[in-house]
């Protein structure tokens, strides 16, 4: 009787067993090696010629890449994108006589329209160095940033999240501002799904920080973001949470969302009550609740090593 069980056993497990497909090859997303790459977004969905000497670093560097971000457009899977701390503007090339810093560490901007198989990279718009049209459309404060954060909405937006690191008036403190930059589709939402995401609209901070030495002003970072994509009455949304260091005083989660399609962010909202906390995360339920979620550390004895979650049931407003 026992071997007859442990056979059926045996075989309802075979037949709810996954399968698993084989992983594909390796693709670059930053092709800094490849020709026709790095190119403005600018030119790429204008046709007017732009170019500058970031980008034309980027072609030849080789710098090195980290923290990426991959997103799927839900529209159309075929789209995906990518970002990364991309260095490619950082260094002289190999080979090159002196290797000294020559551009800023910047969000990559990577696009791939047939599922992954190959990407075309360039950089977010408003890099220190960018004239074209499109860094106007940059409303920033930062000579680098990094740490992207990638979301869609389900209309044909993209949204990248970032930090910025280095204080613009050139000096060795810490900066720390948190903003958000979006991308669209050039004919609008009916236009073809393959453009979504492909049009720079614009760069809007979300929260600033302050100009201090070894990160004891105000240092926003450990972004995450999240659109609404229910077809609620919350539908298109964009919610955007980061941790907020003080210095001496403590870390604590906040909180923004936009009802604009990133045109505006409301006034940062304080979500956490520890004193050491990071790594905040964002879902969004099919009804639009909105659920953030972090990390607590136990930096006094009233607080626990935990993850703590707080739920939103009006579209993110309290």
């Amino acid at each position: 009787m026992r071997s007859a069980f442990v056979a059926a056993a045996v075989l309802a497990i075979a037949l709810v067993a996954p399968s698993f497909s084989s992983a594909g090859n390796n693709v670059r997303l930053s092709n800094d090696n490849a020709t026709g790459d790095y190119i403005s977004l600018y030119t790429q969905n204008t046709g007017t010629a732009y170019d500058d000497p970031t980008l034309q670093e980027c072609r030849v560097s080789h710098g090195r890449q980290n923290e990426p971000a991959v997103a799927i457009n839900p529209r159309n899977p075929s789209v995906i994108l990518g970002s990364s701390n991309d260095y490619c503007g950082v260094y002289q090339p190999a080979g090159a006589a002196v290797q000294t810093p020559i551009g800023p560490i910047w969000l990559g901007y990577y696009r791939s329209q047939d599922g992954g198989a190959t990407f075309r990279s360039s950089l977010v718009p408003g890099y220190p160095d960018d004239t074209s049209p499109y860094a106007a459309l940059a409303h920033i404060r930062t000579a680098s940033s990094g740490d992207p954060v990638i979301a869609w909405d389900n209309h044909g937006r993209a949204f990248f999240g970032s930090e910025s690191s280095d204080d613009p008036a050139g000096t060795k403190k810490t900066f720390g501002d948190v903003w958000v930059a979006v991308f669209d589709n050039p004919a609008g939402e009916t236009g073809a799904t393959s453009n979504d995401g492909k049009r720079f609209v614009r760069s809007e901070l979300v929260a600033q920080g302050s100009s201090a030495p070894n990160l004891l002003g105000k240092f926003n970072d450990k972004t995450a973001i999240e659109a609404d994509r229910s077809g609620s009455s919350c539908d298109g949304n964009v919610y955007f949470a980061w941790s907020r260091f003080t210095g001496n005083g403590g870390v604590a989660i906040y909180f923004s969302r936009s009802t604009d399609h990133g045109a505006s962010w409301s006034s940062p909202k304080k979500l956490s009550s520890a004193t050491d906390v990071q790594f905040p995360d964002i879902s969004v339920t099919g009804n639009g609740h909105v659920y953030v979620t972090w990390r607590t550390f136990m930096a006094k004895k009233h607080d626990t090593d935990s993850v703590q979650i707080t739920k939103s049931v009006d579209c993110g407003a309290t």
